[in-house]
């Protein structure tokens, strides 16, 4: 007999992407690139150059409203041409290969991050709490970021009404990230690589008693044994950036301020299922070098357990070479293929939504999926829902017919977004990135084909980035690097 008192699974939705419409429902870019061509073409008519404007002015002014107008898998032609132009510079000028060390031509003769990461520097400071944490400074974007490694509970048996309670403290730990008004990016990875076994090992003989059963110590060595056989192990850390606000380059009175608030980020944490603490330059250092040298994941997880310093610093965490071929990232013997979310979810989904694709494949040895939220300040994050709602409501009455059910739907997402907002909800842009590594080329196309299901089973679209697998690495890292403070990034697809 089924009971009637059965918590009903809530759904949740993401809304829809950002955006500001202007003439005729076109975007706010487009109407003022045809506005702007208008008025030229005008002036040129009074002027008495009507030649020109009708031979250059009006079909140059089309060509780029359409160049920015039209899009394909999420990106309009404009930005598409953008990013096959620096993909052809950056070839011509050999920096799609990458050498470190003593012979070659990185400063010092490390062995740096390349890339984005490459001026980056790491400083060491203590919070609140008592604890060391690692601060990664990128001093020309004025930016530090603090990773804590995460433990998950995420899968651990619990009722309805307590995974609730634990997705409603994430809610509240994200709309934090707002009110402070200093916090760029906050980046959950969460990947999963082939188990060593040696902390299980060393639990093991630091459990097992030299007093106990002949029988129950053989059992327990043989069990430590058969899971070292290739089980897979989850990894996962939170990287949040703030912005710096001191005065000079070489000013670090804001960690002091950083360390003040650490504690209550990472103890908040726990609320949403998550045991966190701040990582310390030696921990930091291991995980990053581990995702681009899978081979030394041993030697660190063996000092590790013996509680022996690795001596690495942050400016030697980097590949010796390694070089970008289409889609793929050679480094180290391995090689990385990297996606971006095209389409978010357009539905409404359970809180297991993502459960495929975090979870380990048996056919992938290594992956890791970036989940990066950017939060909007409270202030501007509440005028923009306002501006939105006005545009969605302008898009359904602004015409006698029937209003389309794109618009209607997007009245209902903004009107939605005001409620939230109203309970103390706040904005932000919700993106995803997955990066597979394999140390057998010929596995790419099997791998490629495994993603691309677990992102089906998610129902999101991925979309390959070629030509920047190397981008895509490195913001799958999750150490403050993300590509749109970029000037010559195009923008890439986010969740609203």
């Amino acid at each position: 007999m089924s009971s009637n008192n059965e918590q009903p699974v809530p759904t949740y939705s993401l809304g829809q992407p950002s955006k500001r419409t202007g003439l005729g429902g076109l975007s706010m870019k487009t109407t003022a690139v045809i506005g702007a061509g208008f008025m030229l073409f005008l002036l040129m008519i009074l002027g008495g150059q009507g030649l020109i404007a009708f031979t250059v002015v009006l079909p140059v002014t089309i060509a780029v409203a359409v160049l920015i107008t039209v899009t394909w898998q999420g990106r309009s032609i404009a930005q598409i041409i953008q990013l096959k132009w620096q993909s052809f510079q950056r070839h011509r000028h050999g920096e799609d290969f990458y050498m470190s060390g003593p012979s070659s031509k990185v400063p010092g003769g490390r062995w740096r991050m390349p890339g984005l990461l490459a001026r980056t520097e790491v400083v060491e400071a203590t919070d609140a709490n008592g604890q060391t944490y690692a601060v990664i400074i990128d001093r020309p974007r004025r930016r530090a970021t603090v990773c804590f490694d995460t433990q998950l509970s995420g899968q651990t048996a619990m009722t309805q009404s307590e995974r609730d309670q634990i997705t409603a403290s994430w809610g509240r730990w994200l709309a934090t990230l707002s009110l402070t008004g200093d916090i760029d990016t906050a980046v959950v990875v969460i990947g999963s690589r082939p188990a060593t076994g040696e902390l299980l090992s060393k639990e093991v003989d630091s459990t097992v008693h030299d007093d106990a059963p002949e029988i129950a110590r053989r059992i327990q060595f043989e069990a430590a044994q058969v899971l070292r056989g290739g089980l897979a192990e989850l990894e996962s850390h939170v990287a949040v950036t703030f912005k710096i606000h001191s005065s000079g380059q070489d000013d670090f009175e804001f960690l002091s301020q950083i360390g003040t608030r650490l504690p209550g980020l990472y103890e908040s944490l726990s609320w949403a299922g998550m045991q966190s603490s701040p990582m310390d330059e030696n921990t930091l250092v291991s995980r990053v070098h581990s995702m681009v040298n899978p081979s030394t994941e041993l030697d660190f997880e063996e000092m590790m357990v013996e509680g022996r310093g690795h001596g690495l610093k942050w400016e030697d965490c980097g590949p010796s070479v390694a070089w970008v071929d289409g889609d793929v990232w050679h480094h180290e013997a391995v090689a990385s293929v990297s996606w971006e979310m095209a389409d978010a979810p357009r539905s409404t989904f359970e809180d297991t939504l993502l459960a495929p694709l975090l979870m380990p494949h048996e056919r992938i040895d290594r992956k890791r999926v970036a989940i990066v939220y950017r939060p909007y300040e409270a202030g501007t994050g509440a005028s923009r829902v306002e501006a939105e709602h006005q545009d969605a409501m302008v898009g359904v009455n602004s015409s006698k017919k029937i209003a389309s059910a794109k618009a209607e739907m997007r009245l209902e997402h903004t009107e939605a977004a005001r409620r939230a907002q109203a309970r103390g909800a706040q904005l932000g842009r919700i993106s995803l990135f997955v990066t597979a590594t394999t140390d057998d080329v010929s596995n790419l196309p099997r791998l490629r084909d495994d993603i691309r299901q677990q992102a089906a089973q998610c129902n999101l679209r991925l979309r390959t980035m070629k030509n920047q697998p190397d981008v895509g690495f490195t913001i799958t890292t999750g150490v403050g690097q993300t590509p749109w403070a970029k000037a010559s990034t195009a923008t890439m697809m986010n969740a609203g």
